[in-house]
């Protein structure tokens, strides 16, 4: 029985970790591969934070809610603006080696900032974040669950008492058990196609409080990024924008400071792609493509045998990021006792209605450390609870009957299937008849994975188990993602509908939460984002 339990080993799960462990707290993270590993590596832009002279906290503030389209949540975003500087410097003296201009740390502006604000690390940011902290992590003597993969959360009698997680190496399925637990296992790209997605974005801790009862908010909101190499799922660093990238299009360029809004401009790209391609073009040389831009140079050459520096690089629109998620208070704290999210899978109400650039990994640092000091603070006013025996036995049961069951190629298809049904009916442009449409079709998919499993009854390493658990969580967010679509009736920053293509603020000025329900989908409102609000 651990203290705290954190599910996910991305920058947001190891930042709970250290937080968590620095109130005295026992600590464990469970991770379905090796921290290093996890997506966080894969973001390049770097953190906001008022660091230079003449810029604010209230200007981050305002920079962050002017994107948001009237959504972020004020107190949210109020208190991780005003502590960025802090947080930032704390990455720094833990031995992040951010740029910099003489011995300050250097600063770059990035689309919607209103000044050079963002401290960075060439363009790789998340990677070298995220091995400092796990770093740190073994430092502090936190203990690795590396290759297991959680299931559900062991809820019984309306509190959690840690995980159901399977052992990849053996297949077996154990109680990780824990006072207070956080999810922090990321956003759901692989519900997309195309998408920045890799293979364990699949949305399973969202899933997993969905699914326990846990609301879930702003799940309408998808963004999309607007520069993906085009065949591959490789984001060209948004910090290329701070170096003079231009988007051409047959008809001109596309640069997204018309104030039209975010939106406006990836809906503007996606049309431009359809019509006949994008391609990104910058002012860099070969010497910042070698240096500052070194990991995503080096990546374009090795997909498409293409010089960045020298010719430009067809890219399109694809999915990125889920802007909302677990629902959560300030502290991390979700509608399920002892349970806490951070990072990708929560939804804090920081990002509103559109994401600012170099407000993601500064989003996950905060709700990361706000999520493990108050697990760690609830374990340690709690005892030690019974492990529930009800959620391991209904899981056990679960996968002894997927492992019996054909799997393989009909669950490829249906995900393939399913990634296309949200681009194409739930993606950039939505409407009442496509939504219901994907809303339906997520229906009878639900009823057919009930029917498939692995393809294997193998013990260890049964890929095709990890496929069947995979897609059930894909589904899941799916069906939520879908409803929320459909109850908001409006257009408003990533969220568009075509047959409400007005912003209405009379009537939309508000969060939808969704919980599960055997009926389906159960949509409410809120005018700020907490759980049970």
């Amino acid at each position: 029985m651990h203290d705290v339990l954190v599910v996910g080993g991305g920058i947001a799960g190891l930042r709970a970790a250290l937080a968590a462990s620095s109130r005295g707290a026992e600590v464990a993270i469970a991770s379905r591969s090796h921290p290093t590993r996890s997506y966080s590596v894969a973001i390049q832009d770097g953190l906001n934070a008022a660091l230079i002279a003449g810029d604010t906290w209230k200007a981050h503030a305002a920079d962050t809610s002017a994107w948001g389209d009237g959504l972020c949540v004020a107190q949210v975003v109020d208190a991780v603006c005003e502590a960025a500087p802090e947080l930032v410097r704390e990455l720094d003296q833990l031995g992040v080696p951010f740029n910099r201009s003489g011995t300050a740390l250097a600063c770059l502006q990035l689309r919607g900032a209103g000044t050079a604000r963002a401290a960075y690390v060439d363009d790789m940011a998340g990677l070298v974040i995220l091995q400092t902290l796990y770093e740190q992590a073994v430092r502090a003597g936190i203990t690795f669950y590396e290759e297991w993969t959680a299931t559900s959360l062991a809820v019984e009698d309306g509190g959690c008492t840690g995980v159901i997680a399977l052992e990849q190496a053996t297949g077996e399925l154990q109680t990780l058990g824990a006072k207070a637990v956080v999810l922090a296992t990321g956003g759901p790209r692989r519900l997309y196609e195309p998408s920045t997605a890799s293979l364990h974005c699949t949305g399973d801790g969202i899933a997993m409080a969905y699914r326990a009862g846990a609301p879930l908010v702003d799940m309408e909101f998808v963004q999309y990024h607007p520069a993906v190499l085009k065949g591959h799922r490789l984001a060209i660093t948004e910090i290329a924008w701070a170096h003079g990238a231009v988007l051409a299009t047959a008809g001109g360029t596309v640069t997204g400071d018309d104030g039209a809004g975010p939106g406006a401009f990836l809906r503007a790209l996606q049309q431009a792609a359809d019509d006949g391609g994008v391609e990104m073009t910058g002012a860099w040389d070969a010497d910042q493509a070698k240096g500052l831009f070194f990991n995503t140079s080096h990546r374009v050459k090795q997909l498409t045998g293409l010089d960045m520096a020298k010719e430009p690089l067809p890219v399109r629109p694809a999915m990125h990021r889920l802007l909302g998620g677990i629902a959560v208070d300030a502290q991390g704290a979700t509608g399920i006792k002892g349970v806490y999210a951070a990072g990708e899978c929560a939804g804090t109400g920081f990002h509103g209605a559109a994401g600012l650039d170099g407000n993601f990994l500064l989003s996950s640092v905060a709700s990361g450390k706000a999520a493990g000091l108050a697990a760690a603070d609830h374990a340690s006013s709690t005892a030690e609870p019974e492990e529930a025996d009800r959620p391991l036995h209904r899981d056990r049961a679960m996968t002894a009957k997927a492992l019996g069951r054909p799997g393989g190629e009909p669950l490829a298809a249906m995900r393939r299937e399913l990634a296309g049904l949200m681009h194409g009916k739930a993606g950039m442009v939505r409407d009442a008849g496509g939504l219901q449409e994907a809303a339906r079709r997520i229906v009878e998919m639900k009823e057919t994975h009930g029917s498939l499993g692995a393809g294997s009854t193998s013990a260890d390493y049964n890929f095709g188990l990890a496929q069947y658990l995979d897609l059930g969580s894909l589904l899941d967010v799916a069906e939520a993602i879908a409803a929320s679509a459909l109850g908001r009736q409006e257009s408003r920053g990533v969220h568009f509908r075509s047959d409400y293509a007005a912003r209405d603020d009379a009537r939309w000025s508000v969060h939808q939460l969704v919980t599960a329900s055997e009926a389906g989908p159960v949509l409410r409102e809120s005018p700020a984002v907490a759980p049970g609000g």
